[in-house]
């Protein structure tokens, strides 16, 4: 079996994973006494693009234990998610790459999605010490919520990178159909950084990020039965 292949059927692996992380992450329980903030409907992303410690009011106080316990349980498992999400896009870039070792595009989007997982553990320790801050009952420091809001945006700024490098990809394979949801959530993630991390575009931003999620595996099985060849452009 060629390499290239056995890198796709990764990929393919690596979304199958993505979809069980979830599963695995449960429901949330009820909020405490304290709301989320504005537009927040997903405790998880909430505390992700935290500004200011009342941005965190919902995950205060003892009857936020539940929550905070669910959170942390989710942060146990999360150290794992970004090998599949991240991991299924790196996979897919590797075998383009294979496929035409000249194809440098290839190989930058292969970039992203590796340093990307960095990215995502780097964030997970900052909010795991938020949460065994908030834990103790002690307020968020204005320290920690900086860094988080630094390494929230770091990690999905290269998530929209490497979706807007698989679109380029698939349009020049001429696969355009596929490069839609790419370009779709590159522009989800701009929204919502121009919109300064308003609750309701984040919302929509993660919903948008489902389809181009599960467009890698679609294309990894086109690939893998020969339905398209390297583009002449990207052999060039």
């Amino acid at each position: 079996m060629r390499i290239s292949k056995l890198a796709f059927i990764t990929a393919i692996a690596g979304a199958v994973a993505t979809l069980v992380f979830p599963i695995l992450f449960g429901s949330p329980p009820d909020l405490g006494a304290a709301p989320m903030a504005d537009g927040f409907v997903t405790p998880i992303l909430a505390l992700e693009f935290a500004r200011s410690a009342a941005d965190l009011a919902f995950l205060q106080g003892e009857g936020a234990e539940a929550l905070r316990g669910f959170l942390v349980h989710t942060q146990s498992l999360d150290r794992f998610f970004p090998l599949a999400y991240a991991g299924m896009a790196a996979m897919f870039f590797l075998a383009l790459g294979l496929r035409n070792p000249g194809r440098w595009l290839a190989w930058a989007a292969l970039a992203v999605a590796l340093v990307t997982i960095g990215a995502d553990w780097a964030e997970n320790a900052v909010m795991n010490r938020l949460l065994a801050e908030l834990g103790a009952g002690a307020e968020p420091r204005a320290n920690l919520l900086a860094a988080l809001h630094g390494h929230t945006w770091i990690k999905w700024g290269l998530i929209g990178l490497y979706a807007a490098l698989f679109s380029v990809l698939m349009w020049q394979d001429k696969r355009r159909l596929l490069a839609i949801p790419g370009v779709v959530a590159a522009l989800a993630i701009a929204v919502t950084w121009l919109s300064g991390s308003n609750g309701q575009v984040v919302e929509i931003m993660s919903t948008l990020l489902i389809p181009f999620m599960l467009t890698f595996p679609l294309a990894a099985v086109m690939y893998l039965r020969g339905n398209s060849a390297p583009s002449k452009q990207s052999a060039a």
